[in-house]
């Protein structure tokens, strides 16, 4: 009898053995299928259009199609197709599933993507180009030349994700004969997509960007810039935080350079179901409706009644030889009510403080400045030592109020600015 049983269990595992790839290929279709699914949105539709399951392998092709007017015709310009087929063959692995996918038909683009995907949903993905040459339709085409690059990463079913992205070098060239070198693009990122919005860090990095006119002579160049963001949030609180820094080491234009560029920003206290819903709306319709507005003013309302707050924590950089510095930080206090109503509301609720450095040698070398330093020490709104000119100044009640106790309103110094836009 106990033989009889170990010849059972033994049958038992061979026949699960045998038949576990049949398995895991029919929990791969349903994770292939549920994953398609999630690629619809506002500017492509994807489908599947084929799904052969076999017992060690799948073949799978999956159409995509741009349904964005606007998109659809910018592609057309450039002579790109606003529909293509992904072609997959995917092996059935013990407990994941190995694809391979290539654009069917479109070989002057050489990207491929290759996954493994666990049986929960959980996915590691690494998508390569391969050295490409592109000339676009219309009547100024550019191409477009690049090097090797490659997206590597993960994500989890439950939004959690991170990626490297490497690309050596692009080139775009102009029927006007100026041309756009980008080199050394490398970029990190670790976080979560909440409602399409990004929780953590990424940091991108750019070696070398550099415009130049149809004599190769150079119009602007970035070197050594860097982006690097990150966000949080306060579940218990149900507030966003978000802190943007920006770097470059240089920045060469026809007026002048600028050195050691250092700005850090920083958007908090966001009421994060409002926000989130704003960044939903907007995503889903760039271009607002008077629907879509009708929509949104709930949640603009939410925002300003329960505060939140803009942070230049640093703005500094060197022209010539030359230092300008500044910091401020504005705050919508909670109990701002009623603004889409009355807007008017907005700027008397406001609170802040700006602090602001301009060096002698900054004044000297550009007449502009000089001439608005001036303005300003008449207004008393500026005062000088031995290094340079500082404005230190807090917002009250609407109202900018410098060192001395003078008084400015914020509309008198916001006017100016809005009339230079129109």
């Amino acid at each position: 009898m106990n033989q009889l049983k170990k010849l059972g269990a033994i049958g038992g595992a061979i026949s699960l053995a045998l038949c576990w790839p049949l398995a895991v290929g029919q929990i791969g279709h349903n994770v292939i299928h549920d994953g398609v699914k999630k690629l619809n949105n506002a500017s492509l539709k994807a489908e599947i259009v084929k799904y052969e399951r076999g017992y060690l392998t799948s073949q799978v092709e999956t159409h995509f199609t741009v349904i964005d007017p606007e998109l659809i015709q910018q592609l057309k310009t450039d002579g790109l197709p606003t529909d293509f087929t992904v072609k997959s063959d995917v092996e059935h692995g013990v407990i994941s599933l190995s694809a391979h996918s290539v654009l069917e038909g479109e070989q002057e683009i050489p990207l491929t993507l290759d996954t493994q995907t666990q049986l929960n949903g959980n996915t590691q993905f690494e998508l390569n180009l391969d050295t490409w040459h592109f000339t676009s339709g219309g009547e100024n085409p550019v191409t477009v030349s690049t090097t090797p690059a490659y997206l590597k990463g993960h994500a989890t079913v439950l939004g959690l994700g991170g990626y490297t992205l490497d690309v050596p070098s692009v080139e775009l060239d102009f029927a006007s004969g100026e041309k756009m070198t980008l080199t050394d693009v490398k970029g990190e990122g670790d976080g979560k997509q909440q409602e399409g919005f990004w929780l953590g860090d990424q940091t991108i990095q750019v070696g070398n960007l550099m415009l130049t006119e149809n004599d190769d002579t150079a119009k602007f160049e970035l070197k050594q810039a860097s982006y690097h963001f990150n966000s949080s949030e306060d579940v218990q609180q149900k507030r966003l935080n978000s802190v943007h820094q920006l770097k470059a080491q240089q920045v060469v234009m026809p007026d002048g350079n600028v050195n050691d560029f250092n700005v850090d920003f920083a958007l908090g206290d966001l009421d994060s179901v409002s926000f989130l819903k704003l960044m939903n709306l907007y995503r889903n319709s760039p271009q607002l409706t008077d629907s879509d507005i009708q929509q949104a003013i709930p949640y603009i309302e939410t925002l300003f009644s329960k505060g939140f707050y803009l942070s230049m924590n640093q703005m500094k950089m060197t022209l010539g030889s030359g230092e300008f510095e500044s910091q401020w930080k504005l705050n919508v206090p909670e109990g701002t009510n009623n603004v889409s109503k009355n807007p008017a509301l907005i700027v008397p609720a406001l609170t802040g403080h700006l602090n602001t450095f301009f060096s002698n040698e900054l004044v000297a070398e550009y007449p502009f400045i000089r001439e608005s330093i001036d303005e300003a020490i008449v207004m008393e709104m500026i005062t000088q030592n031995d290094k340079g000119y500082t404005i230190n100044a807090e917002l009250i009640n609407g109202n900018v109020v410098f060192e001395n106790g003078h008084q400015v309103p914020l509309m008198a110094l916001l006017l100016p600015m809005m009339m230079q836009k129109r």
